[in-house]
């Protein structure tokens, strides 16, 4: 059920550049790095094992000249939002020089900064008033001089400058106050004459300068702010007002919030306004200059619609981590079919304290184990007068230690290792779309991320599966599907799903799973009842809502799960546990009951003086019948669970973290493949990656407890990787990184082992696998 994902399908002319990919320049022969490392056998080690030649590849990467950005690992932002008092002191030869000592292979220099100052010779922006030189452009000249790529910054929503010399351009709220971010940055509305100015400064930069990439940073920030904390995502200056009548004549702006319909059609249309169409002006006129310039973003698939995620080079899709050091956003990313993607790992100040470079080591390495780009950020990294020559020693030092590992094995990594697919978390537009409306967009971003890592530490591989890739041939690839709170659910993909367990696949859903149908309609009854074997009765929030209507916030119990001996519940002992948030009553068809609810004491009313101490009400005597339903379905199987424990999971209950992992390697047996540790340990996590040919698979395997440790070094726990022997025949094993290390592989009841005593921080391993694997 292993294979590769379909080749993403792009059309349009502003959707791609028409420079070549990274893919293309690998097959051009411009750097040594995996679609060649696994598939050119020249570059195989001279060895009967055939396993990639580390040293050959790295001095063949070495070798390439300047790297581009569409194919680099290691990018490094200089932040520079310097305030009208700053002066420019700075040696930026000797920057650039530390730079590429870093490791650095591409630098991001700044166009505009967050102050709305340009730092080049503009005709049509604010330079900054103490800037008497052309700073952009002596780092674009410096920077390719020194063998290095160049990314431009360009802040596009926060300026300063424009909005207190233009108090109309502001982005206004309902009230007529104007919104701020963080109380300090200005907020820009693209429907005022900036959307002009911005245009005039693009076409400016790129005119003049030899840039390959673009970024653009606070692009999108009222979703951005809305999809992260509520804040609501629509601005009501004249200027919109203006362009909404302009549209819409007979539809009055403001009034058109009081209904659902209203609400949606103006933020579809904000969207399309200051994002999708904001961003084809602007790629339109810098590739009029710079045919093969690069577009990415700060964002992610968290915040965006899935236009903005199809017309872009790269996206910034960290740092969605979370406690245990996984690069969640990476995962996430590869769910779009994305030709390149990056990630980022933010630094503290490098002239303030004493950061663990160690810490930085890790980031970056969890990036590089789910193949992305690392990038490494810098706060004021870079600023005038700082140690004697304007950029911070230290700062460098860290960059320099983080891309330790990242330098030594980047050139094993490509867009032509695949991952290995196991298990797949659904991405469901329309439930997003749903959470959106409701005015809780979190909810979708936490139940999304919830699922992505519980899945992760169940051991195996771990994909983000979009609805617009769902088809027979896609999920045919996968062991397990995981429908994480997914609401809205068409037919058609219901239909999918339904055949796909018959024919032998299991299915984890939750909660209101496919209540609504891709248009947001209700039904009477799970979408997939008949795989569930249970029928949908009502949605129970009488614990879950205060006294005024409001979702009560934080890990308040609401209700509880109570086990009763099934073996998939041998995780957690005889008792109760808690869980926040509305419940599903459910009548069982053909389901076997796993846990049932038990309810609590009673639903906490201060103003009546229901309460119990300081905690949620216990349980009380009270049930209400089948909680988790496990339900056989042709040659497959469902657990269904009937309240939004991946929601819950940004709670980090331990019951959830110890529990669903269990419950998955109990479900599914034999997996393709298996990463598992001794004793067990939720920081080590790694991935399978295979080459096109299925004769190499990259194992990489980290351990994360230094976040958690502040730098504190631990031993790592014994790993033990196994491989379904049916579908993979090892011929040779070997740990290229971070030493040279053959190691065995065993076969024992179908399954091919491998165990790591105390690997390192971080390990790469490589398989090589004999012609007849399948």
């Amino acid at each position: 059920m292993s294979g590769l994902p379909r080749e993403a399908n792009v059309p349009g002319e502003l959707m791609r550049p028409p420079n070549p990919t990274r893919r293309e320049l690998l097959k051009q022969g411009c750097a040594g790095i995996a679609g060649m490392a696994f598939g050119n056998p020249a570059l195989l080690g001279q060895n009967n094992s055939r396993i990639p030649d580390l040293d050959q590849l790295r001095r063949q990467h070495q070798e390439s000249g300047v790297v581009s950005p569409a194919r680099t690992y290691r990018a490094m932002e200089w932040e520079f939002h310097t305030p009208a008092q700053q002066t420019f002191d700075i040696n930026v030869e000797a920057a650039i020089a530390a730079s590429r000592v870093a490791g650095a292979e591409s630098l991001m220099f700044y166009a505009q900064d967050h102050w709305g100052y340009a730092f080049y010779p503009s005709e049509s922006a604010v330079r900054h008033p103490n800037l008497k030189f052309d700073l952009f452009g002596s780092e674009c000249t410096l920077a390719r001089k020194a063998g290095l790529s160049v990314t431009c910054y360009y802040s596009l929503q926060f300026n300063n400058q424009c909005a207190i010399a233009h108090p109309d351009w502001a982005w206004t709220n309902e009230d007529g106050s104007e919104q701020r971010f963080s109380g300090r940055w200005h907020i820009i509305c693209l429907d005022s004459p900036y959307r002009q100015y911005v245009l005039a400064m693009i076409d400016e930069i790129f005119s003049r300068y030899e840039v390959d990439e673009l970024f653009l940073d606070i692009f999108g920030i009222q979703f951005v702010m809305y999809n992260h904390n509520g804040i609501q995502p629509f601005c009501f200056c004249r200027h919109t007002e203006d362009a909404w009548q302009k549209e819409f004549p007979d539809d009055p702006y403001r009034e058109g919030f009081k209904t659902r319909e209203g609400w949606t059609r103006r933020y579809e249309w904000h969207q399309r306004r200051s994002m999708a169409d904001m961003l084809d002006e602007i790629i339109r006129i810098a590739r009029k200059h710079r045919p093969n310039l690069l577009i990415s973003l700060n964002g992610g698939p968290e915040s965006f619609p899935d236009a903005i995620m199809q017309r872009v080079s790269f996206i910034y899709a960290e740092p969605l981590d979370c406690p245990t050091g996984i690069a969640l956003g990476s995962i996430l990313m590869r769910g779009w079919e994305r030709p390149n993607y990056q990630a980022g790992v933010f630094t503290e100040y490098g002239y303030s304290d004493i950061y663990p470079a160690e810490l930085a080591r890790v980031q970056a390495d969890a990036l590089i184990v789910q193949n992305a780009r690392t990038f490494f950020v810098g706060n004021a990294g870079v600023l005038s007068g700082i140690d004697g020559q304007g950029f911070s020693h230290r700062w460098f030092s860290v960059a320099r230690e983080a891309w330790e590992d990242v330098r030594n094995v980047d050139c094993l990594l490509g867009p032509d290792l695949q991952p290995l697919l196991s298990t797949a978390v659904f991405y469901s537009n329309p439930t997003r779309k749903e959470s959106e409306a409701d005015k809780r967009p979190y909810d979708f971003r936490n139940s999304l991320l919830g699922a992505l890592e519980l899945m992760t530490h169940a051991g195996r591989p771990v994909e983000s599966l979009i609805d617009t890739r769902l088809q027979p041939d896609v999920l045919n690839r996968f062991e397990l599907l995981v429908l994480p709170e997914v609401l809205a659910l068409s037919d058609e993909h219901a239909g999918i799903i339904r055949d796909w367990v018959g024919r032998g696949g299991t299915l984890i859903s939750s909660y209101r799973s496919g209540l609504l149908d891709e248009r947001h309609r209700p039904r009477g009854n799970f979408a997939l009842a008949d795989v569930i074997g249970a029928d949908y009765l009502s949605t129970d929030a009488a614990y879950a809502y205060d006294a005024t209507g409001k979702q009560r916030e934080g890990n308040a119990i609401t209700t509880y799960l109570e086990p009763h001996g099934h073996p998939l519940t041998q995780a957690i002992s005889i008792g109760t546990v808690g869980l926040p948030g509305p419940f599903i009553r459910m009548r069982e068809t053909s389901a076997q009951e796993v846990m049932s609810y038990r309810l609590p004491l009673f639903a906490e009313d201060v103003s009546k003086n229901l309460w119990v101490g300081w905690g949620s009400p216990p349980p009380g005597p009270n049930t209400a019948g089948v909680a988790v339903a496990f339900n056989r379905y042709g040659k497959g199987q469902s657990l269904y669970l009937g309240v939004p424990i991946f929601w819950a999971m940004q709670w980090r209950a331990h019951w959830i973290e110890e529990w669903v992992p269990a419950m998955v390697r109990r479900l599914v047996r034999g997996p393709v493949a298996e990463l598992r540790t001794q004793p067990q340990s939720e920081y080590v996590h790694g991935s399978f990656f295979h080459d096109r040919a299925r004769q190499l698979i990259l194992v990489q395997i980290l351990d994360a407890i230094a976040l958690v440790t502040k730098g504190e070094r631990r031993p790592t726990p014994t790993v033990e990787i196994t491989l379904d022997a049916a579908r993979f025949k090892i011929s040779a094993a070997e740990i290229v990184w971070p030493k040279t290390t053959t190691v065995e592989a065993l076969l024992q009841a179908g399954r091919q082992s491998i165990r790591l005593e105390n690997p390192d921080r971080y390990t790469a391993l490589c398989l090589r696998l004999a012609e007849h694997s399948s």
